[in-house]
């Protein structure tokens, strides 16, 4: 049999996870690639980050991040 191996890559930059890491628990402002997104930032990982709406967790990966701010 020819068993095939699939393999996930995922990149992200280190810079700004480190970014996203220090603003964690404030209020930010997020450009995605669709629209832009407003919350406090209560969760950041490398491929993903949390920001909380109305106490609502929005989940949003950080490849469809354009730019982000403080609000």
């Amino acid at each position: 049999m020819n068993e095939q191996q699939l393999t996930f890559v995922s990149h992200y930059d280190p810079f700004v996870y480190q970014a996203l890491n220090s603003l964690v628990g404030t209020m930010i402002t997020v450009q995605t690639t669709k629209n832009p997104v407003q919350g406090t930032l209560t969760s950041a990982a490398p491929d993903h980050i949390v920001i909380e709406i109305n106490q609502v967790p929005f989940f949003i990966r950080t490849q469809q991040i354009v730019w982000i701010s403080p609000s």
